[in-house]
């Protein structure tokens, strides 16, 4: 098994490109077919690996999604009609449905990697509740058929609520420790106490409640990196307009530049509604980014989030959208720097022991090659990259 095919819907995608960089330092030939949603200029390269991208412009929040996912199928099916392959990696319901059935015709494996639980992440516009009992129904179906399923935390096994397939490992979306080649270079630190965010920004990931926290106080600075639906981008704009210490950034921005904006910043945060399922069993990079970077993280009540930051006393937790609570907790943080410190250096000890990239692609690395136990033969060691090669091959084409 030598051949690699991954699948990703939403693209680009640090936690795909980190496993397909997992994958050829240990020996596979990978491919990469993705919807790029038009973001194709945005996008780093690598020249680790193929990326074939099925360039059709659309908004994930938009509902043209549902009508071009067809189109998208049947991308997926000619291009592994067409490709060499020995394996399916198949990045949630969206490419694993189709690529289940091309992995079974052909009689080789298949591993399901679910990034979100995709009926808890579509906004079904009519009737919303049948339709995502629908789509789960037929997802944890499918799911059972997987030669591996990787779950990005344990809580997903309560939301999924699949018992059936107990080939299952548990991957988070942790950043490889850039800070062991000092790969970082900061421009330069300010002495203002600076909360950072960097990621996807929608109106359920509570970051207008901290910008209207942040506007009134003094000698405090937010910046916020990351692409946003014009919507809500404006909501924010208002929210800010003649405000000098907030920086919005509302845009795609790569991933380097968010690392290193969490680097020179004192604290983080990461806001998910919990009324939104996929939000509620959420472990998202940020958290793993705070650890990494030895900085406490602000985080919301609700949430798998909220669990893992109590249990490793590496932050603080309000309830969402409180903003009174975010203001005492951002003060409590600023006015006691040993206590900040504290919080940060747990977060690093909990990133080196459980939750470090390195050890996450021990774990992707031993469930390939107990599908390929030929491949133990040729593994390497890692060294992760702090930026990504240039050079890539890459093929547009739909």
């Amino acid at each position: 098994m030598k051949n690699i095919i991954m699948l990703r819907s939403h693209y680009p995608d640090t936690r795909l490109e980190k496993e397909a960089i997992a994958l050829v330092k240990s020996g596979y030939n990978i491919t990469l077919l993705v919807w790029d949603r038009g973001r194709t200029s945005e996008i780093q390269g690598s020249c680790l690996y193929q990326v074939k991208r099925f360039k059709l412009t659309v908004s994930p929040d938009s509902l043209k999604v549902c009508f071009y996912l067809p189109f998208w199928w049947l991308y997926i099916v000619f291009q592994l009609l067409i490709e060499k392959w020995d394996a399916i990696h198949a990045a949630d319901f969206d490419t694993f449905a189709p690529a289940l059935i091309a992995a079974k015709v052909a009689k080789k494996p298949i591993i399901y990697d679910i990034f979100d639980f995709y009926a808890d992440m579509i906004r079904f516009p009519i009737f919303p509740k049948i339709s995502r009992a629908f789509f789960a129904r037929i997802d944890r179906f499918l799911t059972k058929f997987a030669d591996v399923v990787i779950l990005p935390d344990e809580s997903r096994r309560e939301q999924i609520g699949f018992s059936e397939n107990e080939n299952v490992v548990t991957v988070v979306n942790a950043p490889p420790d850039i800070f062991s080649n000092n790969s970082v270079v900061l421009d330069s630190i300010s002495e203002t106490f600076t909360i950072s965010y960097g990621g996807s920004i929608s109106d359920d990931r509570g970051t207008d409640a901290i910008c209207k926290a942040v506007r009134t106080l003094s000698d405090v600075r937010l910046v916020v990196m990351g692409p946003c639906p014009e919507t809500y981008g404006a909501h924010l704009k208002s929210i800010c307009q003649n405000t000098l210490n907030i920086e919005l950034c509302l845009k795609w921005t790569l991933h380097e530049e968010i690392l290193k904006q969490a680097v020179a910043a004192d604290m983080l945060f990461a806001f998910y509604d919990p009324d939104v399922p996929n939000n509620k069993y959420a472990s998202p990079n940020k958290l793993f980014e705070a650890m990494m970077c030895s900085k406490p993280i602000l985080v919301n009540d609700g949430t798998s989030t909220a669990k893992i930051v109590r249990e490793e006393d590496c932050g603080l937790v309000v309830p969402y959208g409180d903003i009174d609570a975010i203001k005492h907790a951002i003060l409590t943080l600023k006015n006691d720097p040993a206590f900040c410190k504290c919080l940060g250096e747990n977060g690093r000890r909990a990133y080196e022991t459980k939750y470090s990239w390195e050890i996450m692609e021990d774990r992707l690395l031993e469930l390939y090659e107990k599908l390929n136990p030929e491949q133990r033969q040729v593994r390497q060691p890692i060294r992760h990259l702090a930026q990504p090669d240039t050079g890539c091959r890459e093929d547009t084409s739909k």
